[in-house]
């Protein structure tokens, strides 16, 4: 039982973001019944036009956004298919969309039109660049409202060259995850005034948390902050990355250089550093930083990783691999705590589980995600339509 077990969820999105946010509220135990278009999510063809991998007949993207979930197919710009949907609001806990300002207030899908028929219900909506300002009303996708306009492109792109593009969905799983945050808070919130209320999330806002620091310090000194180069010795000589014998890329990473310097030198067979009066303290080895960072270079290029990870993971040392993704899928914290879960219906794959974890129950993938409209007659017979209603419905091509 999830922490959300009973709670019922309306999902009106498309694409990655919002979706994303259901497929968390999902694995937190809530029911969640997709509202598709009567031809589907267009997210269900994004694999065909070749802009992520080709998994064959297994849609990798579309389970991974939508797992977990129910689905009913409503055309909500007929009358008949509108009426129905007030029923599916009327039975919600939460209702998300991704649906931009003008097309909820065509189809009288704004907050207040929702609380006239469920006062309780708590309205989640994601976008792009934010409900206020001039571009509220714009579409946006990750690439552009998150990589592109929140900066993240440009701190990762080097000053002189390739451009550095993002890959699939980077905004959208974060920016997901934070809205459903947002609606667990606004749930607690409503069993303390029985009142629902509006969660806001935009892709750019995503940004703009990820990229605070960066964001932060140009608030003061009005300049863009200056790119990192990974060859560079900083002053912290455990701070930096340094590539093996076998060319992999190693990460260090230790901001209490105190605690870590005997331990990574013991590491790296370079214990004779740790006596030498040079480096006996940290404003001696930030003064000594480009001998230190010659030595450290020296001892991990003469050696291979497998070699490397023996020493460094038995010893107070904060290091990584570079990891690739065919690796990833197989460190064993990754399987240990069920990062990835394994889809029911096919032997290989395994989806990406929502961050969050309670307790020991490690989140898993209950059900495959829908087809259009799979469980359109089973949802609508729940929430009060008779099957000659349903039946009408369908005649009038309101559902599918």
């Amino acid at each position: 039982m999830g922490p959300l077990d009973g709670v019922k969820v309306l999902e009106l999105a498309e694409f990655g973001f919002v979706p994303s946010c259901g497929a968390v509220l999902a694995d937190w135990g809530a029911d969640v019944v997709k509202v598709e278009r009567p031809s589907g999510d267009p997210l269900r063809a994004v694999m065909g036009a070749g802009l992520v991998a080709d998994t064959g007949e297994f849609n990798f993207l579309w389970e991974q956004m939508n797992r977990n979930k129910r689905g009913i197919a409503i055309d909500l710009r007929s009358i008949e298919g509108r009426a129905a949907l007030d029923s599916l609001i009327e039975w919600a806990d939460v209702l998300i969309t991704s649906f931009l300002p003008s097309a909820r207030t065509r189809l009288r899908l704004d907050p207040d039109d929702c609380w006239a028929v469920n006062p309780g219900l708590v309205y989640a909506r994601g976008h792009g660049q934010g409900q206020r300002g001039p571009d509220a009303d714009l579409g946006g996708f990750d690439a552009v409202s998150f990589w592109a306009r929140g900066g993240i492109g440009h701190m990762l792109t080097p000053p002189d060259g390739p451009l550095v593009m993002q890959r699939a969905a980077m905004g959208d799983g974060p920016s997901g995850a934070h809205l459903a945050g947002g609606i667990a808070a606004a749930l607690f919130r409503r069993e303390r005034t029985g009142k629902g209320s509006v969660v806001d999330v935009a892709l750019l806002a995503t940004a703009v948390w990820t990229l605070a620091p960066d964001l932060v310090s140009t608030t003061v000194t009005g300049t863009d902050p200056a790119p990192l180069d990974a060859g560079n010795a900083l002053p912290n000589p455990l701070i930096g990355s340094y590539r093996t014998r076998d060319g992999r890329w190693l990460l260090l990473n230790m901001l209490d250089d105190v605690r870590h310097w005997e331990p990574t030198c013991a590491a790296l067979g370079l214990d004779a550093l740790v006596e030498h009066p040079d480096y006996a303290d940290t404003e001696l080895r930030a003064a000594h930083r480009e001998q230190l960072h010659s030595a450290l270079t020296d001892a991990i290029a003469s050696r291979d990783l497998a070699d490397l990870r023996a020493d460094l993971s038995t010893r107070d040392v904060i290091w990584s691999a570079m990891a690739s993704p065919v690796e990833v899928i197989d460190d064993p914290q990754v399987v240990a705590n069920g990062y990835l879960a394994a889809h029911p219906d096919h032997r290989r794959a395994r989806l990406a589980i929502g961050p969050c974890q309670f307790g020991d129950e490690l989140p898993r993938v209950r059900s495959a995600a829908p087809e259009i409209g799979e469980h359109t007659d089973e949802v609508l017979a729940e929430v009060g339509f008779s099957p000659e209603a349903i039946a009408d419905l369908r005649a009038a091509d309101a559902i599918v």
